[in-house]
């Protein structure tokens, strides 16, 4: 018999579940104090001290390595457009730092690391039987005007009852820069009228 001399397909990557506890303890515990790597092994560098740059997207990238999520390093110079990962401030994935990159990271992400989906985000029933996201989840924050892009990123980290019974909204803990946060914020006072998206976080691909 003839011997076959096609390639064996690659393993599919397998999708495991984060620990979003973990993920809601680690931006409690670090938005006051000089923050703490989110696995022990990745850097926490504090992107607020470049000019014209804040801290809230690479916060949220190290309380999802605090969730169990593992860093998909693409091997690139420079700013990498792919991957998602940090080396240092000259070697690293425009996906750790920036608003709209994580995004596009999060919501494409079917190889290795933190994946999840997309949708817009309103207030729910809290009876309901189907929860549009939940605390853990990551908040971005549109800001309309000369800014006109996605400008914040936040964790999940509550829920409050709004004025209607049994309507739930979201509170956010996010950091900007030393002395900067937001503490269990309400979603709805941060860049008020504008967009507001969740990414519902499905896991982490290893």
């Amino acid at each position: 018999s003839e011997v076959s001399t096609a390639a064996a397909p690659a393993p599919s990557a397998t999708l495991r579940s984060l620990n979003k506890k973990n993920i809601v303890t680690y931006a409690r515990n670090n938005i006051k104090a000089s923050p703490a790597s989110g696995n022990g092994v990745v850097p926490y560098y504090d992107f607020s001290q470049i000019s014209g740059n804040w801290d809230c997207t690479n916060f949220v990238s190290h309380a999802l390595l605090a969730g169990g999520a593992v860093v998909y390093d693409t091997n690139g110079t420079g700013i990498s457009s792919t991957g998602w990962y940090y080396r240092n401030l000259s070697n690293r994935s425009s996906s750790w730092s920036g608003v709209p990159n994580l995004h596009t990271f999060l919501v494409n992400n079917t190889t290795k690391g933190p994946a999840g989906t997309s949708i817009t985000y309103r207030t729910f029933d809290w009876f309901s039987t189907n929860h549009p996201y939940e605390v853990g989840d990551i908040l971005q924050f549109y800001l309309s005007g000369s800014y006109n892009n996605w400008r914040h990123s936040t964790i999940i980290t509550e829920f409050y009852e709004t004025s209607q019974v049994n309507v739930v909204g979201a509170l956010v803990t996010g950091r900007t820069a030393s002395g900067s946060y937001n503490n269990n914020q309400k979603a709805e006072t941060i860049y008020p009228g504008d967009a507001k998206r969740v990414i519902k976080l499905i896991g982490y691909y290893n």
